[in-house]
C-alpha cells in the first residue's frame, strides 16, 4: 500500500472569503506520485501551491503533509547578483542559520546537486547571466538541498524553449526515482501532464476533478477546461494532446 504524502480536507484557497478561487478540494497524493495541476489563468493553481507551502492561509478546510514541502517558483528575482552556488546553498539555510556559515559537507552537497543537473561548470557563474533553462535547474538544485520529500513547482517550463522543456521534464521524472520524491507542478501544457504525470488536478470555474491522468485528460475534459478544441494524437509509443486553433484566415 502506497504511503500517503498529502491529504486535503475541504481545502478552499484564495484571498477573499466571499470570493474564493477554488471550491473545497479533497485529494490524496501518494508517495512518488507526479501530480500536474491544470487550469486557465485565475483558477487558483499558484495559490493552491502557496497554500501548501504555508505562504497563504486556507480560507477554510485543512491539509496534512507527511513531510515538509520544498518550492520552485515560476519567477525568482533578487537584487544581488549571487553566484550559482550561493543560490543553491540557500536551500540549506535552516541547517546553518541566517548569520552562520555553510559547512564543507553542505558545500559538497551543492556541488553534487549541480553535477546531477549538468551544471557543474557553472558553480561560480553569476546567476543573472544564465539562460532561463539553466536558472530553472539551479532553483531545482536549491530545492533539493532542503532534503524535503515533496517538491512543488509553479509552471517549471513556462519560459523555456522546447529542448529545455524536455530536459526539465526528464529531470523531474528521474528525481522521483533517484531521490524518492513526490512532485506536484502546475502547467498550461496538457502534453506535459500527459508525458510525466500519473495524476492530474483540473481546476475550472470553482470546481475540480482529480484522478488518474489517463482517465481525466480526455479531449472532452480539456476542450471544456480551455474553451478550445483539443485533439489527442497517438504516434508509435507516444501519446500527446494539442490545441486546434480553428480560426478563419
Amino acid at each position: 500500500m502506497s504511503l500517503t504524502m498529502l491529504n486535503t480536507h475541504d481545502l478552499v484557497c484564495g484571498y477573499q472569503v466571499d470570493n474564493p478561487l477554488t471550491s473545497p478540494i479533497n485529494i490524496m497524493v501518494n508517495k512518488n506520485d507526479i501530480v500536474a495541476i491544470l487550469g486557465t489563468n485565475g483558477q487558483g493553481k499558484t495559490t493552491f501551491l502557496n497554500t501548501l507551502m504555508g505562504i497563504n492561509q486556507p480560507l477554510s478546510g485543512q491539509f496534512e503533509c507527511s513531510y515538509p514541502c520544498c518550492y520552485v517558483p515560476q519567477n525568482f528575482l533578487c537584487t544581488i547578483d549571487y553566484a550559482v552556488w550561493e543560490i543553491v546553498v540557500m536551500g540549506s539555510v535552516k541547517q546553518w542559520g541566517l548569520f552562520g556559515k555553510p559547512s564543507k559537507k553542505i558545500l559538497q552537497l551543492v556541488k553534487e546537486s549541480l553535477n546531477h543537473l549538468g551544471l557543474e561548470n557553472y558553480y561560480s557563474h553569476p546567476f543573472s547571466q544564465l539562460s532561463g533553462g539553466q536558472k530553472q535547474l539551479v532553483l531545482i538544485a536549491r530545492a533539493l538541498l532542503t532534503k524535503n520529500k515533496i517538491l512543488l513547482l509553479d509552471e517549471p517550463t513556462s519560459a523555456l524553449d522546447l529542448f529545455n522543456q524536455k530536459k526539465v521534464l526528464h529531470i523531474l521524472t528521474s528525481l522521483v526515482k533517484q531521490r524518492d520524491l513526490t512532485i506536484i507542478f502546475t502547467t498550461h501544457d496538457p502534453a506535459h501532464a500527459m508525458t510525466i504525470a500519473n495524476k492530474v488536478l483540473l481546476l475550472d470555474n470553482k470546481s475540480y476533478q482529480y484522478g488518474l491522468t489517463d482517465c481525466l485528460l480526455t479531449e472532452s475534459n480539456l476542450s471544456q477546461l480551455y474553451r478550445i478544441t483539443m485533439k489527442k494524437i497517438t504516434l508509435t509509443n507516444i501519446h500527446t494532446i494539442i490545441p486546434i486553433y480553428d480560426y478563419e484566415k
